[in-house]
């Protein structure tokens, strides 16, 4: 990989997914310089030999970007069975998600638009909570479909949280070596960094998994409040990337949060945030509090991190008020990262700017 003769191949090959990123190049200049200019604050660790070449990294370019960012938004109540749920009805609730989001009808074509077959890509759940609360078996399993299907293989899949133990314990077959399966572990077993680097006020070691093996990020968090940060949805669920998450909880996790994820590795591999929604939570998250939850039985799909969790704080609002429950500002704990990662370039925090189709 790397040979000037490669790029040039690749520089002439003309792809849907060429096609699919030319129409939102101009309109999402601004942001893309934004996001650069993020870069240059951060301080990277130089490239080792097992760290992804520029080359597999995600476009400049992604569908869904832009000053109005999409996020997808899609529900079906019939994903909810005896005993957890029935995985066809939500692959057909992933593939309309992401097909939402990059604006096409076959999910190949979205997931080619937003992967290379080549890529090597991290999954992120989110399993603190345990059985109940934590990101579905069956959303992760629609995911690797998904991937699959534009022929990534399994051994360059990897499904990762901070323990294996907690992805054990809500369903998820651990899996090292295998190349039957997709790979399977926690930071536990996977490593971090030995050098500690930083991005704005956060100095941790980072996951090796994302550090020096994937190529790619999908992040699958879970639709939920946090009694310190807010929204505990998408970007805080990055706080499992790092050896030191409950440094940066103060002043309700800002600028934290946006620092976590403005560093190079989160930000130049993210390609798709998948917010599981099929049981979400609006009080007394991080923590599974069954009284506190609601069955929307949906799934979130953006490329814009900032937007997502933007339309996870509306939701989560919205569900409160109907309960007649304080704000989150009332509460004392306004997701104020928001705006901070929004004035870094890392996407749009303002509800009005960005399209969200429910489908």
């Amino acid at each position: 990989m790397g040979n000037d003769g490669d790029r040039s191949r690749r520089g002439q090959e003309s792809t849907r997914r060429d096609f699919l990123h030319t129409s939102c190049i101009c309109a999402a200049g601004v942001g893309v310089c934004g996001v650069a200019a993020i870069g240059a604050a951060c301080s990277t660790p130089p490239k080792t030999p097992d760290t992804p070449s520029d080359e597999t990294m995600a476009p400049a370019v992604r569908p869904g970007l832009g000053p109005n960012p999409t996020v997808a938004y899609r529900a079906d109540l019939g994903v909810f069975t005896k005993n957890g749920h029935d995985d066809a009805r939500v692959r057909a609730l992933v593939d309309k998600a992401v097909t939402a989001l990059v604006d096409v009808k076959d999910p190949r074509e979205a997931f080619r638009a937003l992967f290379e077959p080549k890529d090597v890509v991290a999954i992120k759940v989110n399993c603190l909570a345990g059985p109940g609360m934590s990101s579905s078996v069956s959303v992760v399993n629609a995911l690797v479909l998904g991937l699959r299907s534009i022929g990534i293989q399994h051994r360059d899949i990897i499904i990762w949280e901070r323990s294996s133990a907690e992805l054990e314990k809500v369903g998820f077959k651990l899996n090292r070596h295998s190349d039957t399966a997709p790979r399977c572990y926690g930071n536990d077993e996977g490593g971090f960094e030995k050098k500690i680097v930083t991005s704005g006020e956060v100095g941790s070691l980072w996951s090796r998994v994302l550090a020096h093996r994937a190529s790619a990020l999908i992040n699958v968090p879970v639709l939920k409040d946090h009694d310190l940060s807010g929204v505990g949805c998408g970007m805080k669920n990055m706080y499992g990337a790092i050896h030191n998450p409950n440094r940066y909880h103060d002043n309700n996790c800002d600028p934290f949060v946006a620092d976590v994820n403005a560093h190079p590795y989160v930000r130049d591999r993210l390609r798709l945030v998948l917010a599981d929604a099929l049981t979400a939570q609006y009080h007394g998250g991080p923590a599974r509090v069954v009284s506190h939850q609601w069955r929307p039985g949906a799934v979130i799909a953006g490329a814009d991190p900032v937007a997502l969790d933007a339309v996870a704080k509306k939701l989560i609002e919205e569900e409160r008020s109907r309960h007649g429950m304080a704000t989150l500002k009332e509460s004392k704990r306004p997701p104020k990262w928001l705006e901070t990662a929004s004035a870094r370039g890392l996407g749009e925090h303002r509800i009005d700017k960005i399209r969200l189709n429910e489908g």
